[in-house]
């Protein structure tokens, strides 16, 4: 057991460096504030190191901020202002935060090409920014990889809004869930017969990998990618030829289970877990 827990630690490691939630920033449209799920700075790499270079060394810096940087946006006649920057400080005396902006002589040094006027257009974005509200319907320990109730897919071109979407994300189907499942759970689900796999004879444990889950809108799982993984073998190298059987017996095994809990995010109907998950199996009752 303890071999099959180093194991997982070490995929979950893996994954997850530097895989932290990061704080949004914040963009008003309409008259309505919507969390900004990305960094628009990100997209001209000269312009994010000359910002990084004049925001004060003292700012708070968390896992949760590795820039320790926060923007503030409006979308105003369908282009895209950039209205401040704010950095925190931590309080020592009274244990809080505290927020300032960033002085304009100093986002004139950084944006000085991108002003009109008074304002700041995002002329060097070229992209789809998504926007969100209300309740999180979805979350991943990972950057912005979460999903509210309520969504926009906001599309720009050279600072300039062309078009956005928009979504009412949810749960659409309560149904079989894998998380929390105990061992003896998970082997009633998925009641497989190891006699017929004598390859892996000896073996304790197999992990499977699943994930490219495809679900319809009643929660069936209509195709999902199985992979058998043997702890301790190298995760390149080819699985012997006897556990396509074993992934083949489990993607049907999972294809049984009707329904799965389903969600709605942004047209299109997914699993809770997005980017798929690990099962452990234990083999035998040891």
């Amino acid at each position: 057991m303890k071999k099959l827990l180093s194991f997982l630690y070490a995929i979950t490691i893996a994954l997850s460096s530097f895989a932290t939630g990061q704080q949004a920033d914040l963009l008003f449209i309409d008259g309505e504030k919507w969390i900004l799920l990305g960094r628009p700075v990100y997209a001209d790499s000269v312009l994010y190191n000359s910002l990084i270079d004049i925001l004060p060394k003292g700012r708070s810096i968390t896992t949760a901020n590795w820039d320790g940087f926060q923007g503030y946006w409006s979308i105003r006649n369908d282009w895209l202002i950039l209205d401040s920057i704010c950095v925190s400080f931590w309080d020592k005396d009274t244990h809080k935060y505290w927020q300032e902006s960033i002085p304009s002589a100093d986002m004139h040094r950084v944006f000085g090409e991108f002003y009109d006027k008074d304002s700041i257009v995002a002329t060097w974005l070229t992209d789809t920014i998504r926007i969100g509200k209300g309740e999180q319907i979805y979350y991943m320990h990972d950057g912005f990889e979460r999903n509210h109730e309520y969504e926009q897919l906001v599309a720009i071109k050279e600072g300039h809004m062309t078009g956005r979407q928009s979504y009412h994300n949810r749960v659409v189907v309560d149904g079989f869930s894998l998380s929390g499942l105990k061992r003896d759970v998970i082997k009633s689900k998925f009641p497989l017969d190891f006699n017929s796999y004598s390859e892996i004879d000896g073996m304790k444990t197999v992990i499977f990998n699943i994930g490219d889950i495809l679900l319809d809108s009643l929660g069936n799982m209509i195709d999902c990618r199985v992979r058998a993984i043997i702890p301790g073998s190298d995760p390149d190298q080819k699985n012997p030829q006897c556990l396509e059987k074993l992934e083949n017996d489990m993607k049907q095994l999972l294809k049984s289970i009707s329904p799965w809990k389903t969600l709605f995010i942004n047209g299109e109907y997914v699993p809770e877990t997005k980017h798929g998950f690990f099962l452990p199996y234990r083999i035998g009752d040891n």
